[in-house]
């Protein structure tokens, strides 16, 4: 009987202590840029910190895929400035595209990747032929 008792206070008391442990706590690393937006006239990728100041953060990475009337088209690139792949592609569309700008990691002063959120442009091709 003492055998039984012992085992059910081991139990009970192995049971409250396992009940006390405190949760696991996460920590998230806030970043001090908010998004990214083009530039159409520099045709490159400006980082904003939280305040809604553009930086000169440099971006690692981004995919763009350009939308048309007839497909879509996807390019990577590692700088914040588009590539001359893009923008040979963008030079010859006839006709407005929208721009979705994707998987954005810009580098952090320490070195870190940080993910900002997608952005959505609007391209308008050069109107060589057009009356003012």
């Amino acid at each position: 009987m003492f055998k039984f008792y012992f085992l059910l206070m081991t139990l009970f008391c192995t049971c409250s202590l396992n009940a006390q442990e405190p949760a696991v706590i996460k920590f998230k690393k806030e970043s001090k840029y908010a998004k990214a937006v083009f530039d159409n006239v520099d045709n490159q990728l400006v980082v904003i910190d939280v305040y809604g100041n553009p930086t000169s953060a440099k971006i690692a990475k981004f995919k763009l895929y350009v939308k048309t009337k007839k497909d879509t088209k996807e390019f990577a690139a590692y700088s914040n400035a588009l590539n001359m792949e893009m923008l040979n592609y963008l030079k010859k569309l006839k006709s407005s595209a929208k721009l979705f700008f994707t998987e954005i990691n810009v580098q952090e002063e320490d070195n870190h990747l940080s993910k900002l959120p997608d952005a959505i442009e609007q391209w308008f091709p050069v109107c060589n032929g057009c009356k003012p």
